[in-house]
């Protein structure tokens, strides 16, 4: 095992004796490939809500918690990136932070045997790309109150077969367990947030890639030793897992600012002339410039730094920062990363994603793709994700009209792929334009 350092502040004036603190374990060392091009250039858990990393929504969470006394970051891929974040943005933090190395993928399971020795008896565990305002306090109550080794947080989703489905009695305790069920029989799920006792790491093997919830979790559940705690009413939850999920958490954070703040924030640094059209709930960040006559409608995030020029058009749209758009340009269901530059007349639409730095050239209209960090898009070259009739549409030809219904311009290079195998299926399942 590497330890990468521990770093120690001070420490607020102990409430509790020293039997009754525990340590917090944020699991942040996973790849996020379903996030990916936003993943591509920064951890998962550095992802942005509102222009904040969740990592740094989870450790003010925690710092509220006074049962915790030290979180250990189990990291791996691009650590360097929550290091540097730690050291720049958070020095002040109030609790000892320590940061333990996963030397190679080890999954949810391996990854907390990699900090058995610097956990004692009860722990928390935390996904870190878990957005919620769940009170975690709740959970250690609620623990310290059964007689498990294991308490799961859980809530309600409307997707539940994208998760860990869990069956409890009124007591609480889980009856049965399955992860990704085909066909789910509650709509409860875990919310990959945990108090474990220290005796469950006994049985997973040091330095294997082990699953917590498909491995670990529904053997204790046979055993009679996992407990559920429903997230009270009112607590919102996010698994920050796919572009779609990063869309719900921001619709969640604006509507939370537009029932205590007003229907639209503007950053004191923002530059927005008068006649700039918003329908909130909207958030422009600082330092951004935009232009005249640009109308910014709702559900839309600007992000620090972000240039918008005359006439643009921002809709329902996350722009992470320092971004430039173009005069007339249109952004609608659309999630720019950093420091992309979106040309003049261009149309992004239909959720797609735009990787940190990329370049899009003038007058190209783009429906639902996923563009690579740093490529420079000068012509439609996407796989468009429809069903082609082989008898009609051969290769090497195009379609008599777009069947997207895109203008002219753009399908007359529509590349028709009936007969042709396209350079990677998983290229052709998320429409990257590359």
């Amino acid at each position: 095992m590497l330890l990468f350092y521990a770093r120690k502040i001070f420490k607020l004036p102990a409430l509790y004796g020293d039997g009754d603190t525990m340590k917090a374990v944020i699991l942040a060392g996973g790849f996020g490939t379903r996030l990916r091009p936003l993943s591509s250039t920064r951890p998962k858990p550095m992802i942005p809500v509102l222009g904040k990393p969740n990592l740094q929504y989870i450790l003010e969470a925690l710092e509220k918690v006074p049962e915790i006394d030290e979180v250990i970051l189990s990291v791996h891929y691009m650590r360097g990136e929550i290091r540097e974040f730690i050291d720049e943005k958070m020095a002040d933090y109030p609790k000892e932070i320590r940061f333990v190395n996963d030397p190679m993928p080890l999954e949810t399971g391996g990854a907390l045997k990699n900090v058995e020795e610097y956990v004692s008896d009860d722990f928390l565990v935390i996904y870190g790309d878990v957005f919620t305002n769940f009170d975690y306090r709740e959970l250690i109550k609620a623990h310290e109150e059964n007689d498990g080794l294991i308490t799961v947080a859980a809530t309600k989703v409307y997707d539940p077969e994208r998760f860990g489905v869990l069956e409890m009695d009124e007591s609480g305790k889980v009856l049965h367990f399955e992860e990704k069920p085909k066909r789910p029989k509650t709509n409860l799920v875990d919310a990959g947030i945990y108090v474990v006792n220290k005796k469950v790491l006994e049985e997973i093997p040091k330095g294997k890639e082990v699953y917590f919830e498909r491995e670990v979790l529904p053997r204790f559940v046979e055993r009679g030793q996992v407990y559920a705690y429903r997230m009270p009413k009112g607590t919102y939850w996010v698994d920050l897992g796919t572009p779609e999920d990063f869309f719900y958490a921001h619709q969640i954070a604006l509507d939370e600012m537009a029932r205590e703040n007003g229907y639209f924030y503007i950053a004191e640094s923002a530059e927005v002339p008068e006649d700039v059209e918003i329908q909130g709930p909207v958030y422009i960040d600082e330092g951004v410039k935009v232009g005249h006559g640009v109308k910014i409608k709702a559900y839309s995030y600007i992000g620090p730094n972000t240039v918008i020029e005359d006439k643009a058009y921002i809709k329902r749209s996350i722009l992470i920062g320092n971004d430039i758009i173009k005069e007339r340009a249109e952004l609608k269901d659309t999630i720019l990363g950093e420091g992309v530059v979106v040309g003049r007349n261009v149309i992004i639409k239909e959720n797609a994603v735009v990787g940190d730095y990329a370049k899009i050239k003038d007058d190209l209209v783009i429906y639902g793709a996923k563009i690579l960090p740093w490529k420079k898009v000068e012509e439609y070259e996407a796989y468009i994700k429809i069903k082609l009739d082989p008898t009609k549409v051969r290769p090497g030809q195009y379609p008599d009209r777009c069947p997207l219904g895109l203008p002219e311009c753009i399908y007359k290079k529509f590349k028709a792929i009936a007969g042709e195998k396209p350079p990677c299926d998983e290229c052709i399942e998320n429409q990257w334009l590359f």
